[in-house]
């Protein structure tokens, strides 16, 4: 059994992202690498 509810999301934000300037992509590219640091920081703190 697949879950297509996950591509549902993701294909279009794919396109939408495709679609975008260069610059644009750079700060969605930063914004997901910030989200990235945040989500590792709060699992490395709330380990311990």
């Amino acid at each position: 059994m697949t879950n297509h509810s996950y591509t549902q999301v993701i294909v279009p934000m794919d396109k939408y992202v495709k679609n975008l300037a260069p610059r644009a992509k750079r700060w969605v590219s930063v914004l997901e690498g910030s989200l990235v640091l945040v989500l590792l920081t709060s699992l490395i703190f709330n380990a311990h």
